[in-house]
């Protein structure tokens, strides 16, 4: 059985998703279904179109608080999400 724990925190309409399993861990921003995760493939990496998983941009920092961190002031910053920007942010 996979262990995971997940906390969550919402901000202007965004809920931002922490979850850690035995097998890594992702940050989930909704309702949008963006995905930053270090699962499968040995490297952080954001997937910014749900609809399209294979689609994947390398990140550069390894840290889940670090990404978090992120996300968050980039949310509350901008009031909401700017996807290219918190890509260009992440990088």
């Amino acid at each position: 059985m996979i262990k995971r724990s997940q906390d969550q925190v919402t901000l202007f309409n965004k809920t931002i998703y922490q979850a850690v399993t035995d097998t890594g861990w992702s940050v989930v921003i909704m309702p949008e279904g963006i995905l930053i995760d270090n699962y499968h493939h040995g490297y952080v990496h954001i997937h910014p179109y749900p609809d399209e998983h294979d689609i994947k941009e390398k990140i550069k920092d390894r840290k889940q608080s670090a990404i978090f961190k992120v996300v968050y002031t980039h949310i509350h910053k901008n009031e909401g999400l700017m996807l290219k920007e918190l890509i260009k942010e992440l990088k």
